[in-house]
């Protein structure tokens, strides 16, 4: 249920039935700076951006608190590969553009578009290629420096040593620490669309690869393409060479868990978190990984009669902790909460996206390290927009979002604003 709701709020950035617009409200008292356009195709300045849409424009951090940056893909179609790619700089004081603007002569094809990420001081893409017809499908991943100009080459490394062109993959999820884009991906049979593995990869923005003899295994897979709802991230608090990997089998329905050591890529025996019955169902939904706290937070189910009562429990300490519900309240009209979590002074962050039946409203709260109430939760706002949430690298929460044509894609105005300064 959960996952159908989720591909529904995606699919509102390509339908023309509602306002042609975009729309976001935002609640100005639960930001320490509103959001200011830093990108407007309608000024001649900004010509550069013309042909962004939706899905190729995007935000991030610089190496520094000082600079944020904004990101375009220019996208060919007809040839599957990337025209150029811009890059503004924003002085975070003033949200004002700084020096002119960078045009990236470069060429990345993919099959499926490029999957962006960021990092402090960095982005990373991931693509989909093959070399023609009949060849098997391969996973590559590029980075770029913030710092990047005209002259600016591609990191980029193969992440796949695929034989056989019956396979293909699909990124479940990207993070970034430490100077690594940590990748998880699954393999899949393209006839039948079932995920066969689970695979982890790790590549340092020097270009090299973290596993250097390849992708790490993580588990075996019979789950239909997109339903392993993979959870993933690094337990900063106790042992952060860690990363947990939480994901669902189909056939058992069953939530796993396991780790996998970064410093020699020795995957541990899975634990099972939790199994469906007859009245609850589970959903791995986000990690808690924080300085000061770590959790694994599953969603649930509940039928009650003809209801569904939902809500979000979380592990503390991972398989060897009793569960404790996750304390957020959903707006009226929304539900489905898919959570983020981001660190914070003695405790963390919980960013939730909760669905609604024209767009998603984000609701942000403060907790303490051992998950009691810091802060009460406020509302961010509701937008028909996809919202990216960020740290800079003083730890201050950032927003970027988009106003765009829901008939085209195209972006009109791109904005950022300060959720929350660090403490």
């Amino acid at each position: 249920m959960k996952f159908a709701i989720a591909i529904a709020l995606l699919l509102l950035c390509s339908t023309a039935v509602m306002a042609k617009m975009a729309k976001t409200e935002l609640t100005s008292s639960s930001f320490a700076e509103i959001p200011k356009s830093v990108i407007d195709t309608s000024q001649a300045e900004d010509k550069l951006f013309l042909d962004s849409t939706a899905t190729t424009l995007f935000f991030s951090a610089g190496e520094s608190a000082d600079q944020l940056y904004v990101w375009t893909v220019n996208w060919d179609e007809a040839t599957n590969s990337s025209k150029s790619i811009i890059k503004r700089t924003i002085d975070a004081k003033t949200l004002e553009a700084k020096d002119k603007d960078v045009t990236l002569d470069l060429k990345i094809k993919s099959k499926v578009g490029l999957i962006s990420a960021g990092g402090l001081g960095y982005i990373g893409l991931a693509s989909l290629r093959d070399d023609g017809a009949d060849t098997p499908d391969q996973l590559y991943f590029s980075i770029l420096p913030a710092s990047a100009d005209s002259d600016t080459k591609l990191e980029e490394v193969k992440l796949t040593d695929n034989k056989d062109s019956s396979l293909s993959f699909f990124i479940n999820r990207i993070f970034f620490d430490d100077d690594t884009f940590y990748i998880l991906f699954t393999k899949y049979k393209k006839s039948d669309e079932l995920e066969t593995e689970l695979l982890l990869q790790g590549v340092k923005t020097d270009g090299s690869l973290l596993f250097s003899s390849g992708a790490v295994k993580v588990a075996s897979l019979n789950n239909p393409l997109r339903s392993t709802h993979v959870i993933t991230g690094l337990n900063l608090k106790s042992d952060p060479k860690m990363v947990y990997v939480v994901y669902k089998l189909n056939d058992t329905s069953t939530v796993m868990q396991t780790t996998v050591d970064i410093s020699n890529g020795k995957v541990d025996e899975p634990t099972k978190l939790v199994a469906d019955s007859e009245t609850m169902v589970y959903f791995p939904d986000g990690i808690i990984s924080a300085t000061d706290a770590f959790g694994v937070v599953l969603a649930k189910e509940e039928k009650k009669g003809e209801n569904i009562e939902e809500s979000l429990i979380v592990y503390y300490d991972g398989a060897t902790s009793k569960p404790q519900k996750l304390e957020l309240t959903a707006p009226k009209g929304y539900m489905s909460p898919l959570i983020r979590s981001f660190d914070y002074k003695d405790g963390f962050i919980i960013l939730a996206q909760f669905i609604g039946e024209s767009d998603a409203a984000f609701v942000l709260k403060l907790f303490k390290s051992d998950g009691t109430e810091k802060e009460a939760q406020k509302l961010i706002g509701t937008s028909q927009s996809s919202m990216l949430f960020f740290l800079d690298a003083d730890k201050n929460l950032w927003l970027g979002y988009t106003d765009f044509d829901l008939s085209t894609g195209k972006v009109s105005k791109g904005y950022l604003g300060k959720v929350l300064a660090a403490e």
